[in-house]
């Protein structure tokens, strides 16, 4: 493609002031990065390279805004998991990968991503057992092509499975060395890939906390996520440590993620500093973690949610999975009420609108970038993905309300062609070959070179391999009660029927 692509004769979504959006026909003109024209008939000069989007659906990337995206080699284990089971086989599992092995499984995890309409992740990387271990995941990130905010993680690390015990140091000694190295040389990527956190240790004293967050702003991370969910009864929220150590405040990016039992005292101080939560339904429907917050009535958080995949070693990482599941739950439990007292509902409970708006321009809000990403507009990033409209999922749906074809009938697969920062990622429905630099191949022992979608797989399941006989020599199901406990699961309340 050349600096300049009109897309021609296709329909182009675009968002209102009130976050509903809707098909025009139109034309829609990028150059290098930018969307600079969108109009009915747009002349091409010479030099444009020219898109027939005849039956085709313009739309603004995806924006997912909770992922691990390092844990592909994972895929297959949770298909019957809850949440104390994946606690062992899966946030735990960050020792059994080598930088290598989180090189692959990131690179593979980006490239889904793009072959499913993702232009823009929050990637909560929880894996850090070596200095080497974040470069590697950020190396494979920029590598990829998509626009990415890395949650660099001060995770907690398994020093022994039998006896199950963690590292009593819970901030690795290199840690903060490590964040100041990579907030010097960020961001990453042609400035795609910028530098976050990731944090969940808020039971740290807060006299330790102030002043590392201190330290975290003065190197010029504004972007800050965490796992959220309910405190103990008696006890602060992560919220409200959050918002006393300065973390939490209106000139800080917060994603909170989950939060299905936000309280609304909770809620309040969210608003008011401009935080934003992320639901993941098809996890959290899964884990045990309760209704999704995005869609929840009683919790009155819907203009301050968007969606998120969480982790795509469980559920397929689509972003359109994600609204039509959110929206479909909400929908049963509304009706449900109904049922229950003999009568039946007039109207379904929330619309195709608003779940689109939770995976474009919420998630953008989310993220703070909505000036320039979540929305086709002029002016904006051309982060565009195009779908087929005559496909076997998306034809007669797509000519009479394009919105519902995409919430409620697309696959993956009816993205043809995907766009970051003007950038073709995929056409023709494939994802296309990544170039990889010398500096960021050196994680998985490779020279500069090209590498398709075969290659990558090819030594991501070779990484699999290595990846399982590790984890196949762990006894998880003895360590299962100690880990449950360190993390303050009770384990009488885990129980198998009422």
């Amino acid at each position: 493609m050349t600096s300049e692509t009109l897309f021609k004769n296709g329909v182009v979504i675009v968002h209102a002031a009130d976050n509903t959006a809707h098909g025009v026909k139109s034309d829609l003109l990028i150059k290098g990065d930018r969307i600079v024209q969108i109009a009915p008939d747009i002349n091409p000069s010479e030099d444009v390279e020219v898109v027939d989007c005849t039956d085709k659906i313009i739309a603004p990337g995806f924006i997912d805004t909770h992922r691990h995206m390092w844990n592909t080699a994972l895929r297959g284990m949770h298909g019957n998991d809850t949440l104390t089971d994946y606690l062992v086989k899966g946030i735990l599992q960050g020792g059994s990968f080598g930088p290598r092995d989180v090189f692959w499984g990131q690179l593979a995890s980006s490239m889904e991503c793009i072959n499913s309409g993702t232009t823009t992740v929050v990637d909560h990387s929880h894996m850090n057992y070596s200095e080497e271990h974040p470069k590697a995941a950020i190396a494979a990130t920029a590598t990829s092509g998509i626009r990415s905010i890395y949650g660099y993680c001060y995770n907690v690390r398994v020093d022994s499975w039998s006896p199950f015990s963690l590292n009593q140091a819970i901030i690795a000694p290199s840690a903060n060395d490590s964040l100041k190295a990579l907030a010097a040389a960020a961001p990453f990527g042609n400035g795609r890939v910028t530098l976050g956190i990731a944090f969940d240790l808020w039971f740290l004293p807060q006299e330790m906390l102030q002043p590392m967050f201190e330290g975290i702003k003065n190197m010029g991370i504004k972007h800050f996520t965490t796992h959220n969910s309910a405190s103990p009864p008696g006890t602060k929220s992560n919220i409200e440590i959050m918002h006393e150590c300065g973390v939490l405040s209106p000139a800080s990016h917060v994603i909170l993620s989950h939060a299905n039992y936000i309280s609304a005292s909770d809620s309040k101080l969210v608003k008011a500093n401009g935080a934003f939560l992320s639901s993941t339904p098809s996890l959290e429907l899964q884990a045990g973690m309760g209704t999704p917050a995005c869609f929840d009535a009683d919790r009155d958080v819907q203009s301050c949610s968007a969606l998120g995949v969480d982790c795509h070693n469980v559920a397929l990482a689509s972003i359109v999975s994600e609204m039509r599941c959110a929206l479909l739950h909400s929908r049963a439990v509304h009706n449900d009420k109904f049922i229950a007292a003999g009568k039946m509902p007039a109207k379904l409970n929330h619309t195709v609108q608003e779940a689109y708006a939770l995976g474009t321009i919420q998630g953008a809000r989310g993220v703070g970038l909505d000036k320039d990403i979540g929305s086709l507009e002029v002016g904006k990033k051309a982060d565009i993905i195009v779908f087929d409209a005559l496909s076997p999922s998306m034809i007669c749906g797509a000519q009479l309300d394009p919105i519902t074809a995409i919430v409620m009938h697309s696959t993956p697969g009816d993205i043809l062609m995907t766009f970051v920062d003007g950038i073709l990622r995929k056409r023709d429905g494939k994802v296309l070959p990544v170039q990889v630099t010398a500096e960021d191949g050196r994680f998985a022992g490779l020279e500069a070179s090209t590498l398709a979608w075969s290659d990558v797989s090819k030594n991501l399941l070779q990484s699999q391999i290595t990846v399982q006989d590790k984890i196949g020599k762990l006894d998880l199901e003895a360590a299962k009660t100690d880990a449950c406990a360190t993390f303050g699961f009770d384990p009488s309340l885990i129980v198998a029927s009422l």
